[in-house]
């Protein structure tokens, strides 16, 4: 092979290797985006068990438990599910917000401060003061709506 044409498929090769290493990460990314959204309805749906038991005449302690510890265990994981790179850049709509990545400080205390209140609010539910549950679901709140309101894209 001529040295001429060495020279010019060395840029193309490395080149394809390119396309084919980002579309493989793009995939990868994806699927965090897709394991992240599909975690966070399962939080969504623990939490709003939580909200319907409570605004109900009599709430099941058993129920609520569950839920508190399914809240607590998906806080917990949080600080996974968002590593660099799974943003809307990888091809799926997420309602993660860029600055979830350019205020990773910001982002970590704000999700700090959840994983602690679930931890607190989980306790509660354990200990099966209704009473202290309801302070303590409203304080999660806060702690999850923080972190929606800077974060999040508001969803429609």
């Amino acid at each position: 092979m001529p040295t001429s044409t060495r020279f010019t498929l060395l840029p193309l090769s490395a080149l394809l290797i390119g396309i084919v290493y980002a579309s493989a990460v793009s995939a990868d990314a994806a699927d965090v985006i897709k394991t992240r959204q599909h975690d966070f309805k399962d939080l969504g749906a623990a939490t709003k068990l939580v909200k319907d038991q409570l605004a109900g005449g009599s709430p099941d302690a058993d129920k609520i438990k569950a839920a508190a510890a399914t809240i607590k265990q998906a806080a917990a994981a949080i600080p996974n599910w968002f590593p660099a790179g799974s943003d809307a850049s990888a091809g799926v709509k997420t309602a993660a917000k860029a600055e979830i990545w350019t205020d990773a400080a910001g982002f970590a205390s704000a999700r700090d401060s959840f994983v602690e209140q679930a931890g607190k609010f989980s306790g509660l539910a354990n200990a099966e003061d209704l009473a202290a549950v309801a302070d303590g679901f409203k304080a999660l709140g806060k702690t999850c709506g923080g972190c929606h309101e800077k974060y999040r894209v508001k969803q429609d």
